[in-house]
C-alpha cells in the first residue's frame, strides 16, 4: 500500500535534550495540509449543508476563493431553508392529506426570519448580511476578487452559525432533559 499524496504534519518540540530534560520531547503530530475537514456533532444537518461545506473547503484548498463564497452562501441558504421550511397541508387539513412543499425561502428572507424568530441573534445576523453580499458579489459577472483571508473568515462563520444554530442547540436539548430527569429525581 502506498500513499501518493502530500501530507504535511506539525508538532511541537517540547523538552529539549541536555537543556531541560535527558531527551527530545515532542507533541503529537497535527496534520497541517490538506487541513482537515471541520466535523460537526448534530444529526440533524441536511446532507446538502455537509456536502456544501465540504465543497467550499475543498475551493478554498486549491485558491478559488470566489467559488467557496458562493458555496458558503449556498451553505447558509440551506440552513434557512432546514430550519424555516415547513411542509404545507393540502386540502381540510386532514391528517392523511399529502403534503406539497413550502415555497422556497431565499438567502436574504431567510437570515431575516431566523433573526424574527430569534434563531440567530444580532451579530450572527450582521454576519449573515456580510456572508450574503460575498457570495452575490461572487455569483456574479462581475470583475472582483477575494482574498483567502476573507474568505477563510467568512468560512470560520458559517462553521460557527451551523455550530450555533445544530450542535449547540442539541447540547442545550440533552442538557436541559438531563437537568430536569435530575430535578424531578429530587422531587420524588
Amino acid at each position: 500500500l502506498t500513499c501518493k499524496a502530500l501530507l504535511v504534519g506539525e508538532a511541537q518540540q517540547l523538552d529539549f535534550e541536555g537543556y531541560d530534560s535527558e531527551g527530545d520531547k515532542w507533541s503529537d503530530v497535527v496534520r497541517v495540509y490538506p487541513k482537515p475537514a471541520r466535523a460537526f456533532l448534530s444529526h440533524r444537518i441536511p446532507r446538502v449543508v455537509t456536502d456544501s461545506l465540504a465543497e467550499a473547503d475543498r475551493c478554498l484548498q486549491c485558491g478559488a476563493n470566489i467559488a467557496a463564497c458562493v458555496m458558503l452562501g449556498r451553505v447558509l441558504e440551506a440552513l434557512c431553508r432546514d430550519l424555516l421550511s415547513s411542509p404545507i397541508a393540502e386540502g381540510d387539513g386532514i391528517a392523511a392529506s399529502p403534503a406539497k412543499p413550502a415555497k422556497k425561502i431565499m438567502l436574504s428572507a431567510g437570515i431575516k426570519e431566523l433573526l424574527e424568530k430569534k434563531i440567530i441573534d444580532d451579530r450572527l445576523f450582521s454576519w449573515s448580511e456580510e456572508l450574503q453580499g460575498f457570495r452575490n458579489l461572487a455569483a456574479h459577472p462581475e470583475d472582483i476578487s477575494i482574498s483567502r483571508e476573507d474568505a477563510s473568515v467568512l468560512q470560520s462563520f458559517v462553521f460557527a452559525i451551523v455550530e450555533y444554530v445544530y450542535d449547540l442547540a442539541d447540547k442545550y436539548d440533552e442538557f436541559k432533559e438531563r437537568t430536569m430527569v435530575r430535578v424531578n429525581k429530587k422531587r420524588t
